[in-house]
């Protein structure tokens, strides 16, 4: 029986490289220019950028925003097909954040992603664990100057090839398409994680982590999708206490309860397609009844979150 899978929304590039071309998103479009974002897309981003920033000045919180590079542009040259890729960001967004004040918040570290074959997976639309290690390394280089090679050492100490992985790109197809790519093996320090169990979607999912032998004691609050909540683990090595939760949103109610020292918001490349205004959010606790979604939680959940939550200034 031959291969089969759904190629209008996954393309096979070279070497076994497998792009999410179609999907929700319509990545090829966006990333050969044949489509734009949404009309005032970028001046939300940078609207939203600006008050967030602010917000996190007034309060003495460390911000940062992470543009994950998107696979087809980052390894154009494995797409074995003719149309220039371009980066969203770059094309659609760099020009009107560039008049920011706020500018140099935001990362986008494409070229480290460049220069490392072995930063993606084949069959994934997520990094590697290499390219998630490149990442968290020039994420927190000027936040941890002094100890940021000695954590991501312990990191790559762990690293190693997995055989026969296949993500969520090579699951698509009919027998699935598998590979051999790097993971993290073990835990570099102890923690513990645990996650709100919301069932049936994305937004609202709550990771708690803590990792009481941490580099810094200092917690992070993390706005975002998958590509951070891949890098947790990580993370864990320099930070005490990690909120991860499911939003393209910043929830100042979540800044308020958990009282952290270091806020990063990030985003998929892209869901630059469309930006939403973070005066459409929703208070964070209420997704699941928003969506209608029910929620069972891991065992250490209940306990995390007393440990984590200033309980009188969640409002």
């Amino acid at each position: 029986m031959g291969q089969q899978g759904a190629t209008d929304e996954v393309h096979v590039g070279r070497d076994g490289f497998l792009f999410l071309a179609g999907g929700n998103h319509g990545v090829f479009s966006y990333f050969t220019g044949k489509s734009d974002p949404e009309l005032g897309s970028a001046q939300t981003f940078r609207e939203n950028l600006e008050s967030r920033a602010s917000y996190c000045a007034e309060h003495d919180l460390l911000f940062r925003t992470v543009i994950f590079p998107e696979k087809c542009f980052a390894l154009s040259s494995e797409t074995g097909i003719e149309d220039r890729f371009e980066s969203l960001y770059q094309r659609c967004y760099a020009s009107e954040v560039g008049k920011s004040p706020a500018a140099g918040m935001v990362k986008y570290p494409v070229e480290k992603l460049r220069e490392n074959s072995d930063a993606f997976s084949r069959t994934d639309t997520h990094y590697a664990a290499w390219g998630n290690l490149y990442i968290v390394q020039q994420l927190l280089m000027d936040i941890f100057p002094d100890h940021v090679s000695e954590g991501i050492d312990k990191i790559a100490e762990l690293i190693s090839d997995k055989p026969n992985f296949s993500g969520d790109l090579g699951r698509k197809f009919t027998p699935e398409k598998t590979e051999t790519c790097s993971v993290v093996k073990g835990r570099a320090v102890p923690f513990s994680m645990a996650a709100n169990g919301l069932k049936g979607g994305n937004d609202g999912i709550c990771v708690l982590v803590s990792s009481p032998q941490a580099i810094s004691d200092k917690t992070l609050l993390i706005y975002g999708d998958s590509f951070f909540r891949q890098m947790l683990p990580m993370l864990a090595v320099f930070y005490r206490k990690v909120i991860f939760c499911r939003t393209r949103f910043f929830h100042y109610e979540m800044v308020s309860a958990f009282r952290p020292d270091h806020v990063f918001c990030g985003l998929a490349e892209r869901y630059l397609s469309r930006c939403s205004a973070d005066s459409k959010r929703p208070h964070f606790l209420s997704y699941p009844i928003v969506l209608g979604r029910e929620m069972t939680p891991d065992a250490e959940f209940s306990e995390l979150w007393q440990e984590f939550v200033h309980r009188q200034r969640l409002l």
